[in-house]
Protein backbone atom coordinates (compact mmCIF):
# COMPACT_ATOMS: atom_id res chain seq x y z
CA UNK A 1 0.00 0.00 0.00
CA UNK A 2 1.34 3.45 -0.86
CA UNK A 3 1.93 6.09 1.79
CA UNK A 4 -0.96 8.05 0.33
CA UNK A 5 -3.46 5.31 0.98
CA UNK A 6 -1.84 4.28 4.24
CA UNK A 7 -2.26 7.80 5.55
CA UNK A 8 -5.94 7.64 4.72
CA UNK A 9 -6.36 4.56 6.92
CA UNK A 10 -7.98 2.28 4.41
CA UNK A 11 -11.60 1.46 5.16
CA UNK A 12 -12.27 4.57 7.23
CA UNK A 13 -15.73 5.97 6.33
CA UNK A 14 -15.54 8.76 3.78
CA UNK A 15 -12.05 7.84 2.56
CA UNK A 16 -12.85 5.67 -0.45
CA UNK A 17 -14.17 8.57 -2.52
CA UNK A 18 -11.06 10.78 -2.16
CA UNK A 19 -8.80 7.77 -2.73
CA UNK A 20 -10.62 6.90 -5.95
CA UNK A 21 -10.57 10.50 -7.16
CA UNK A 22 -6.81 10.72 -6.48
CA UNK A 23 -6.26 7.54 -8.48
CA UNK A 24 -8.32 8.85 -11.39
CA UNK A 25 -6.49 12.17 -11.50
CA UNK A 26 -3.13 10.45 -11.28
CA UNK A 27 -4.00 7.96 -14.03
CA UNK A 28 -6.06 10.30 -16.26
CA UNK A 29 -8.96 7.91 -15.73
CA UNK A 30 -12.47 9.22 -16.45
CA UNK A 31 -15.40 8.50 -14.15
CA UNK A 32 -16.89 6.33 -16.87
CA UNK A 33 -13.73 4.18 -16.95
CA UNK A 34 -13.75 3.80 -13.15
CA UNK A 35 -17.42 2.89 -13.26
CA UNK A 36 -16.73 0.18 -15.84
CA UNK A 37 -13.89 -1.27 -13.77
CA UNK A 38 -16.00 -1.30 -10.60
CA UNK A 39 -19.14 -2.48 -12.42
CA UNK A 40 -21.23 0.45 -11.24
CA UNK A 41 -22.77 3.51 -12.91
CA UNK A 42 -21.00 6.79 -13.58
CA UNK A 43 -23.46 8.53 -11.27
CA UNK A 44 -22.47 6.10 -8.50
CA UNK A 45 -18.81 7.13 -8.93
CA UNK A 46 -19.80 10.80 -8.77
CA UNK A 47 -21.81 10.31 -5.57
CA UNK A 48 -19.04 8.20 -4.01
CA UNK A 49 -16.34 10.79 -4.73
CA UNK A 50 -18.54 13.59 -3.40
CA UNK A 51 -19.15 11.73 -0.15
CA UNK A 52 -22.86 11.28 -0.75
CA UNK A 53 -22.73 7.50 -0.35
CA UNK A 54 -20.53 4.86 1.28
CA UNK A 55 -19.62 1.75 -0.72
CA UNK A 56 -21.03 -1.64 0.19
CA UNK A 57 -18.61 -4.40 1.29
CA UNK A 58 -18.75 -5.83 -2.24
CA UNK A 59 -17.82 -2.47 -3.81
CA UNK A 60 -15.10 -1.96 -1.16
CA UNK A 61 -13.52 -5.23 -2.28
CA UNK A 62 -13.50 -4.03 -5.90
CA UNK A 63 -12.14 -0.63 -4.86
CA UNK A 64 -9.32 -2.23 -2.90
CA UNK A 65 -8.38 -4.39 -5.89
CA UNK A 66 -8.40 -1.35 -8.20
CA UNK A 67 -6.43 0.91 -5.87
CA UNK A 68 -3.81 -1.71 -5.06
CA UNK A 69 -3.18 -2.79 -8.64
CA UNK A 70 0.57 -2.17 -9.27
CA UNK A 71 -0.35 -0.58 -12.61
CA UNK A 72 -1.95 2.28 -10.67
CA UNK A 73 0.82 2.72 -8.14
CA UNK A 74 1.80 6.41 -7.87
CA UNK A 75 4.83 7.21 -10.01
CA UNK A 76 6.45 9.05 -7.11
CA UNK A 77 6.40 5.82 -5.09
CA UNK A 78 8.23 4.03 -7.90
CA UNK A 79 10.75 6.85 -8.23
CA UNK A 80 11.41 6.79 -4.49
CA UNK A 81 12.04 3.05 -4.62
CA UNK A 82 14.42 3.47 -7.57
CA UNK A 83 16.39 6.13 -5.67
CA UNK A 84 16.28 4.47 -2.25
CA UNK A 85 17.71 1.17 -3.51
CA UNK A 86 20.17 2.56 -6.05
CA UNK A 87 23.83 1.59 -5.55
CA UNK A 88 24.80 5.05 -6.82
CA UNK A 89 24.72 8.51 -5.23
CA UNK A 90 21.27 9.69 -6.28
CA UNK A 91 18.54 11.80 -4.75
CA UNK A 92 15.02 12.89 -5.65
CA UNK A 93 14.35 16.60 -5.12
CA UNK A 94 11.14 18.63 -4.86
CA UNK A 95 10.58 22.37 -4.97
CA UNK A 96 7.93 24.51 -3.28
CA UNK A 97 8.10 28.31 -3.19
CA UNK A 98 11.70 28.19 -4.48
CA UNK A 99 12.70 25.97 -1.56
CA UNK A 100 14.26 22.69 -2.61
CA UNK A 101 13.96 19.65 -0.37
CA UNK A 102 15.03 16.02 -0.52
CA UNK A 103 12.21 13.55 -1.21
CA UNK A 104 14.47 10.49 -1.14
CA UNK A 105 18.20 9.72 -1.14
CA UNK A 106 20.19 6.54 -1.72
CA UNK A 107 22.31 4.83 0.91
CA UNK A 108 25.37 5.73 -1.19
CA UNK A 109 24.77 9.37 -0.32
CA UNK A 110 24.58 8.66 3.40
CA UNK A 111 27.81 6.65 3.32
CA UNK A 112 29.83 9.09 1.18
CA UNK A 113 30.70 11.54 3.93
CA UNK A 114 30.09 15.30 3.88
CA UNK A 115 28.26 16.99 2.31
CA UNK A 116 26.27 13.98 1.12
CA UNK A 117 25.82 12.31 4.51
CA UNK A 118 23.42 15.08 5.53
CA UNK A 119 20.93 14.19 2.79
CA UNK A 120 17.77 12.77 4.30
CA UNK A 121 14.10 12.72 3.26
CA UNK A 122 12.18 15.95 3.94
CA UNK A 123 15.30 18.02 4.65
CA UNK A 124 15.59 21.37 2.92
CA UNK A 125 18.76 21.93 0.92
CA UNK A 126 20.51 25.00 2.29
CA UNK A 127 23.97 26.44 2.85
CA UNK A 128 24.44 23.78 5.53
CA UNK A 129 25.36 21.42 2.69
CA UNK A 130 28.02 23.79 1.44
CA UNK A 131 28.22 26.57 -1.12
CA UNK A 132 28.83 24.21 -4.04
CA UNK A 133 25.57 22.34 -3.43
CA UNK A 134 23.65 25.59 -2.86
CA UNK A 135 25.03 26.99 -6.12
CA UNK A 136 23.89 23.91 -8.04
CA UNK A 137 20.40 24.14 -6.53
CA UNK A 138 20.23 27.78 -7.57
CA UNK A 139 21.20 26.88 -11.13
CA UNK A 140 18.66 24.03 -11.25
CA UNK A 141 15.97 26.52 -10.24
CA UNK A 142 17.18 29.13 -12.71
CA UNK A 143 17.26 26.79 -15.72
CA UNK A 144 13.63 25.76 -15.16
CA UNK A 145 14.22 22.11 -14.29
CA UNK A 146 11.37 22.15 -11.77
CA UNK A 147 9.06 23.32 -14.56
CA UNK A 148 10.27 20.69 -17.01
CA UNK A 149 11.77 23.32 -19.31
CA UNK A 150 15.02 21.40 -19.91
CA UNK A 151 15.98 17.81 -20.62
CA UNK A 152 18.69 17.85 -17.95
CA UNK A 153 21.55 19.88 -16.54
CA UNK A 154 25.12 18.67 -16.09
CA UNK A 155 27.27 20.38 -13.48
CA UNK A 156 30.84 19.73 -12.32
CA UNK A 157 31.96 20.99 -8.95
CA UNK A 158 34.45 20.46 -6.16
CA UNK A 159 34.39 20.47 -2.40
CA UNK A 160 36.82 19.70 0.42
CA UNK A 161 36.15 16.25 1.87
CA UNK A 162 38.25 15.08 4.82
CA UNK A 163 40.91 17.73 4.12
CA UNK A 164 41.14 16.71 0.49
CA UNK A 165 39.65 18.50 -2.52
CA UNK A 166 37.32 16.13 -4.39
CA UNK A 167 35.70 16.63 -7.77
CA UNK A 168 32.19 15.64 -8.79
CA UNK A 169 29.94 15.43 -11.84
CA UNK A 170 26.19 15.82 -11.21
CA UNK A 171 23.27 15.38 -13.60
CA UNK A 172 19.87 16.87 -12.71
CA UNK A 173 16.95 15.42 -14.67
CA UNK A 174 13.33 16.67 -14.41
CA UNK A 175 10.63 14.02 -13.96
CA UNK A 176 6.88 14.70 -14.03
CA UNK A 177 4.86 12.60 -11.58
CA UNK A 178 1.44 13.60 -12.88
CA UNK A 179 1.06 16.25 -10.19
CA UNK A 180 4.40 18.02 -9.98
CA UNK A 181 7.90 18.18 -11.40
CA UNK A 182 10.64 16.54 -9.35
CA UNK A 183 14.34 16.43 -10.16
CA UNK A 184 16.38 13.23 -10.16
CA UNK A 185 19.90 14.17 -9.06
CA UNK A 186 22.79 11.79 -9.75
CA UNK A 187 26.37 12.47 -8.67
CA UNK A 188 29.62 10.66 -9.38
CA UNK A 189 33.21 11.36 -8.39
CA UNK A 190 35.58 12.49 -11.13
CA UNK A 191 39.25 13.27 -11.44
CA UNK A 192 40.73 16.75 -11.32
CA UNK A 193 41.79 16.25 -14.95
CA UNK A 194 38.25 15.30 -15.91
CA UNK A 195 36.95 18.38 -14.12
CA UNK A 196 39.32 20.67 -16.00
CA UNK A 197 38.48 18.95 -19.29
CA UNK A 198 34.76 19.57 -18.73
CA UNK A 199 35.41 23.26 -18.03
CA UNK A 200 37.49 23.60 -21.19
CA UNK A 201 35.09 21.66 -23.39
CA UNK A 202 31.93 23.45 -22.24
CA UNK A 203 33.24 26.88 -21.31
CA UNK A 204 32.18 26.57 -17.68
CA UNK A 205 30.98 24.19 -14.96
CA UNK A 206 27.37 23.86 -16.20
CA UNK A 207 25.86 22.43 -19.37
CA UNK A 208 22.09 22.53 -19.98
CA UNK A 209 20.55 20.06 -22.43
CA UNK A 210 17.29 20.92 -24.20
CA UNK A 211 14.90 18.64 -25.99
Amino acid sequence: MSEEYGARREGTPGRWGPALRALRLRSNMKQEDAASRLRVSQSYISRLENGVIEPSPDIVSRLRELLHNPVHRPLVDQLRAIVRHSPHAVALLACENDRVSVVEASARFHNAGPPFAAYSPSMEISDLLGKAVSDIVGEVLACGAFEGEVACMERVWHAPVKNEMRYFHSVQTPVFTGFEWLVHSATAAMSAAGYEAFLTRNGGPALVHHF
